[in-house]
Order: structure tokens, then sequence, then C-alpha cells
């Protein structure tokens, strides 16, 4: 089974290198988008990259190496998140020109919102979420 695509143009990688492979991963565990990293023009197009996924077993396990490692960092920044108070409690005036300290429930809403959303994508980079169905759809 050869690693090498017929997918990518315009003077683009088709053929697998470890190298190539290495810094797509990077990239990704760095908290790019493969869309964005398949955007530079010394990189493959995403549709040999996917191709690479099906026919590669060593660029497909650096890939899912790589979900994994994005997954464990977006589950850390939503722990940040839930864990930092800072913002809970503003300082508003009161009646009669009084200024008081209430808690902010705005800011509840929008650290949920952002815990949520971080949550949403660890489920999507997780071995058993969306991701491993994608890899798992190319075979």
């Amino acid at each position: 089974m050869s690693c090498e695509s017929k997918i990518a143009g315009g003077g683009r990688p088709t053929q697998y290198t470890t190298d190539i492979g290495l810094a797509i991963c990077e990239r990704l565990c760095d908290g790019e988008t493969l869309r964005a990293v398949c955007a530079d023009p010394g990189m493959p197009d995403k549709a040999t990259v996917r191709d690479w996924l099906a026919r590669c077993p060593e660029f497909r396990e650096l890939y899912e190496s790589a979900l994994q490692g994005r997954a464990e960092d977006v589950a850390r920044e939503a722990i940040e998140i839930a864990d930092d108070s800072k913002g809970d409690y503003v300082e508003k005036v009161g009646p009669a020109g009084k200024v008081v300290t209430v808690f902010d429930r705005y800011n509840l809403a929008r650290c949920r919102l952002r815990c949520d959303v971080r949550r949403w994508v660890v489920d999507r980079l997780a071995p058993n979420g969306f991701a491993a169905v994608e890899l798992k759809r190319l075979e």
C-alpha cells in the first residue's frame, strides 16, 4: 500500500513523508485547524491529508495522537475557566448611590458557554468522538 496521493496539485506535496506528517501534527497540537495547516502553500491539501490517513498507518497514528493531545489541552482550558473566579463579582451603584458588590451572572453565563464549547470540541477530538468516527469512515 503506497502513501502517495494523486490528489494534491499546484506544486503541493503528494508523497507522504515523516517530516510532513510531523509538521502537520505539531501544528494541530498547537491548536491550528487542518484547514489552516493545509492552506499553506508548502503543505498538502486536505484531500491529500485525508487520503494519507486512509493509506498510511504511520501518519494515522501520529494524527490520532495529535488530536488526543489537542483534546487534552482544550479540556485543561475548560478546567482553568471553571476554576477562575476573577470577574465573579462586580461593583455596582445601588440605591441611594451606595456602591455594592454583587454576583455577576453575565460572567457566569459567559464562562459556562466557554466551557460548553470546549467540552463540545473535546468530544469531537477524543478517541470516541467525531474525529475517531471520521477516521473510521476513511478506512
